[in-house]
């Protein structure tokens, strides 16, 4: 009967070999969650070229269909140094219209709640004189730019009979 009995060396032995085998399963299956964590990350971060030349074409074709609309939005603001040209229009139209007029001020307003705001908006107020039809002619087209414009007040008085005179106050708005 003594001799089932298992020395301290077999003992010693299967214990060695289980701690043994516990550690290399612990060390396998980090090393296991490691590689997976590493895959992951990598599929994650990298789109493969095909994917890539794939969202290409697809921008490309939205901002081929969608071309008016974006160049008419790109016109729509002033661009820092158009101010001139926007003015040569406005002269124009006064112009075309037979209506004097002259600017009397111009001021950047900032938004300072909103400092990430890609725009800025101009006030700009004219003082005008000419028929009613005429400043009435004037202000239509005034809206009509290509700009971004609004027409915010107005007041006008005739003090002769058929000439009005008066002023205008536009907000513009323009790219920073």
């Amino acid at each position: 009967m003594e001799n089932w009995i298992p020395k301290n060396r077999i003992i010693k032995f299967v214990i060695t070999l289980a701690i043994f085998s516990m550690l290399l399963y612990f060390v396998s299956l980090a090393f296991l969650f490691y590689q997976t964590k590493q895959k992951t990350e990598y599929f994650n971060s990298n789109e493969s070229a095909s994917s890539k030349d794939e969202r290409f074409w697809i921008i490309k074709s939205i901002t081929e269909t969608n071309k008016e609309p974006i160049q008419n939005l790109n016109n729509f603001f002033i661009k820092k140094g158009d101010e001139v040209s926007f003015i040569e229009q406005i002269e124009d139209a006064a112009r075309h219209y037979g209506v004097d007029f002259e600017i009397d001020s111009i001021d950047v307003k900032t938004d300072e709640k909103n400092t990430n705001s890609f725009k800025e908006d101009v006030s700009v107020k004219i003082k005008v004189e000419g028929s009613w039809k005429n400043i009435n002619g004037f202000f239509d087209n005034l809206e009509k730019m290509p700009f971004g414009v609004s027409i915010e007040e107005v007041g006008l008085d005739a003090d002769t009979p058929g000439v009005w005179s008066g002023f205008v106050d536009l907000t513009i708005f323009r790219e920073k």
